[in-house]
């Protein structure tokens, strides 16, 4: 611990899963399923930019919003300690690894 930080207790005890794939892979249907059998929470993140506006602006070449990495690291912050989550995205790159 960093002198005068603070040490965040891990209360998750339900897991985190992250299934990533390139687009019409399957991955949404695979994590629908994953959730009728768990019951755990799906985390679109595709979706979740959109609706909450997690991104800098459209891509005009790829016709796609270039997403902001940070804003969605930390709109997913407390949901993701909380634990119980399907995440759904095309990478895993800039997740932070204690989420999983």
């Amino acid at each position: 611990m960093a002198s005068g930080g603070m040490t965040r207790t891990r209360t998750r005890t339900r897991p985190n899963l992250l299934v990533t794939g390139t687009p019409g892979t399957g991955k949404t249907t695979t994590c629908s399923l994953l959730v009728e059998a768990t019951g755990l929470r799906h985390v679109n993140v595709g979706e979740l930019v959109n609706t909450k506006g997690l991104h800098d602006g459209w891509d005009e070449e790829f016709e796609c919003h270039v997403i902001n990495e940070d804003l969605v690291c930390d709109e997913m912050e407390d949901m993701m300690e909380e634990g119980g989550n399907i995440v759904d995205y095309h990478g895993c790159d800039f997740f932070p690894e204690r989420w999983f």
